[in-house]
């Protein structure tokens, strides 16, 4: 740990971020991120998910530093600098421990989201960015993936509470939804900042539940969002994705069905009951229905 904050940070001429959403996926990160960004003391990353430390977490080197200060070029003397890489909580406490080593006691944020909505909102993605066949049921989609091994939310958050302890702040993505100003002004109050005026009515899903009409066009679309991503400003990236899926996108029209819906509240069930307890323990008492009455 020494090395790392002795040897890069003081050679560092641009600021690192202090403020990471590490999770999860599909449970309003992308929100959390552009709301927390209209603070003026909050400078957002210019890639909103830079994934610095994914690489580690697969076993890999992890770029220069140089590369991923660039993403907070512009920031001047906002108390925070964040970005918000979801895939970060998987790599439990070693991820945990390398971002500690690197950026210092940051602050962390993870929002939470019922596991069976997770996943099903994860299946749609998948249908969206052609990932898998229009074809596949939801449940075929759980047989071939490795998600149902994610969802070990409890183990993953013991690390990181391990890591960061009161630094780390839970917040329930059902919550965000029914209630954004209390829960973004919540946050800021963590942060030790001024309050935010947040207006429900112009809180936008910025990653609606859509698929594609045209097959082709779509495929194009997607390679051109990939290649541009990495250097377009993302509030800017995200509107463009919008006026795209104006012309050719679709909302996906079904819903998860009951037989589904129960067979993966059973397989989860455990999972969450370990998740009720650790965050009780923590301090958490009011919690989402679906940590309720286990």
């Amino acid at each position: 740990m020494s090395l790392v904050m002795g040897s890069l940070r003081p050679h560092m001429d641009h600021k690192l971020p202090n403020l990471l959403i590490v999770g999860y996926h599909k449970a309003g990160t992308t929100t959390l991120f552009h709301e927390l960004s209209r603070h003026p003391d909050i400078f957002p990353s210019i890639v909103k998910e830079p994934f610095y430390f994914r690489p580690y977490i697969n076993g890999k080197d992890l770029p220069p530093l140089e590369e991923y200060a660039r993403n907070f070029a512009g920031a001047e003397d906002e108390r925070y600098r964040m970005e918000a890489s979801p895939t970060y909580i998987y790599g439990k406490q070693r991820a945990a421990v390398k971002i500690r080593e690197i950026l210092g006691d940051v602050k962390i944020i993870i929002s939470l989201r019922n596991p069976v909505e997770q996943l099903f909102s994860l299946y749609k993605h998948h249908l969206r960015f052609m990932k898998i066949d229009k074809e596949q049921t939801f449940l075929e989609f759980l047989e071939t993936k490795e998600d149902f091994e994610r969802q070990v939310y409890a183990d993953h958050l013991t690390d990181w509470f391990h890591v960061f302890g009161r630094n780390m702040k839970i917040i329930f993505f059902e919550d965000l939804i029914e209630a954004p100003e209390t829960v973004i002004n919540d946050l800021i109050q963590w942060l030790d900042l001024e309050p935010l005026t947040i207006l429900p009515d112009t809180l936008i899903n910025v990653n609606p539940g859509e698929t594609y009409r045209f097959r082709t066009i779509h495929k194009l679309a997607l390679n051109v969002f990939e290649q541009t991503k990495a250097y377009v400003p993302h509030r800017l990236f995200v509107t463009l994705r919008k006026v795209y899926y104006r012309l050719n996108g679709q909302t996906i029209k079904f819903d998860l069905d009951e037989a589904s819906e129960a067979f993966v509240r059973e397989r989860l069930a455990q999972q969450n009951q370990n998740l009720r307890e650790l965050l009780i323990s923590k301090g958490y008492g009011d919690l989402p229905d679906w940590l309720k009455d286990m």
